[in-house]
C-alpha cells in the first residue's frame, strides 16, 4: 500500500479515546508525548499479534521532519518482524538543530529528549529495551552517530542511511565538524567508545551525489569530508575505522542506482528489508536456532 493510500485509509493517528493508552494500542499508529520536561512527541506502532515484550526499533527522520511518513512506511516491517516501531518527532520549533544534537534556545536538548522517550517506554515494562536499535535517514543519521558519541553506552545496533555530513574523529575540528570544543558542544564530552562495541552499518546510494539545498555545502565540510554524500560516507567510515578494533569495523555499503529520498528507497526500492535485517540480525539468528 502506498504512503498516500495509507494516509487516506488509516484512522487519524492523533485521535484516541481519553482512556486509551497509546503504548498499549496494537495494529494502529498512535501518538504520544514524553512525560519529561522536553515533551518530545512521537509515533508508535505495535504489531497486531501479541508478544510479552517486543523489541523496539527507533527510526529518526531527516530535516523535512517527516516522522509520520516514517511510521506509515515502516509499519509493515513491524508486523513482519514482530517488533515495535517508534519514531520521535523533533519539531523545528523545539529542536531546530536536532541533527547536530544541539540544545535549542529554549533549553530543549535532543539527546535528553531521546533518553526521556526511552525511559517512558521502560516504565511500561511492555518493551524489550535491553538493546537499543535505531536507523536514521539523512539528518536522522547525523543525529544518531553524534548521539553515539555523546552517549557511548546507549546504542547497540545502528544504521546510518545517507547522512549529509558527519562529525569527524579529529579534535582539530570544533564540534559538530570534529571532536574539538565549541559553543555547540558546551560542557558535554565526546567519545568513540560506543563505536567500539556497537554494530554500525552506513548505507548510501551510489547515485546520491547531488548538491541541492538539502546538503550542507559549507566549505569546511567539503574540504574535510568531500562534496557528496557518497564521498563523505567513504571518508568518515575510513577515518573512523582507523581508530576502531579490526573485529568491529563500521560497514559501508553503496546501493547501486540509488539516489536520495526516504520513501522511494524504503518503500519502492525495498531497502527497508536490508535495514531491518541488520538491526535484527542477532534476534533472527536466535529464532532460527530455537526452531532447530
Amino acid at each position: 500500500m502506498s504512503y498516500a493510500e495509507n494516509i487516506t485509509s488509516c484512522d487519524d493517528p492523533h485521535q484516541s479515546s481519553e482512556t486509551e493508552n497509546p503504548l498499549q494500542v496494537r495494529g494502529r499508529i498512535s501518538s504520544a508525548v514524553t512525560q519529561g520536561p522536553s515533551k518530545l512527541s512521537y509515533f508508535i506502532y505495535r504489531p497486531r499479534h501479541r508478544k510479552d515484550r517486543e523489541q523496539v526499533v527507533f527510526s529518526i527522520h531527516g530535516y523535512t521532519r517527516n516522522a509520520l511518513q516514517h511510521m506509515f512506511v515502516l509499519q509493515d516491517y513491524a508486523e513482519e518482524k514482530g517488533v515495535a516501531i517508534v519514531v520521535p518527532h523533533f519539531t523545528k520549533r523545539e529542536f531546530r538543530r536536532y541533527q547536530q544534537v544541539r540544545p535549542h534556545r529554549n533549553g530543549a536538548c535532543p539527546n535528553i529528549a531521546f533518553m526521556e522517550l526511552i525511559q517512558d517506554l521502560e516504565v511500561t515494562n511492555a518493551f524489550d529495551l535491553s538493546t537499543i536499535r535505531a536507523v536514521g535517514y539523512s539528518g536522522g543519521g547525523q543525529f544518531l552517530h553524534r548521539l553515539a558519541m555523546l552517549q557511548p553506552d546507549l546504542i547497540d545496533r545502528l544504521v546510518l542511511f545517507a547522512p549529509g555530513w558527519y562529525t569527524m574523529p579529529d579534535r582539530a575540528y570544533p564540534y559538530p565538524l570534529g571532536l574539538g570544543q565549541s559553543p555547540a558542544l558546551g560542557d558535554r564530552s565526546l567519545s568513540l567508545e560506543g563505536f567500539r562495541k556497537a554494530d554500525v552499518l552506513v548505507l548510501v546510494g551510489d547515485k546520491d551525489i547531488g548538491r541541492n539545498d538539502s546538503l550542507n555545502k559549507h566549505e569546511d565540510i567539503d574540504l574535510a569530508q568531500g562534496r557528496t554524500r557518497v564521498a563523505r560516507a567513504q571518508n568518515w567510515t575510513r577515518t573512523m575505522n582507523a581508530s576502531l578494533p579490526f573485529d568491529n569495523q563500521i560497514k559501508l555499503q553503496l546501493l547501486k542506482g540509488l539516489r536520495h529520498g526516504f520513501r522511494k528507497n524504503f518503500e519502492k526500492k525495498g531497502y527497508g528489508q536490508l535495514v531491518f535485517d541488520h538491526l535484527l540480525l542477532d534476534l533472527l539468528s536466535q529464532n532460527v536456532s530455537r526452531e532447530r
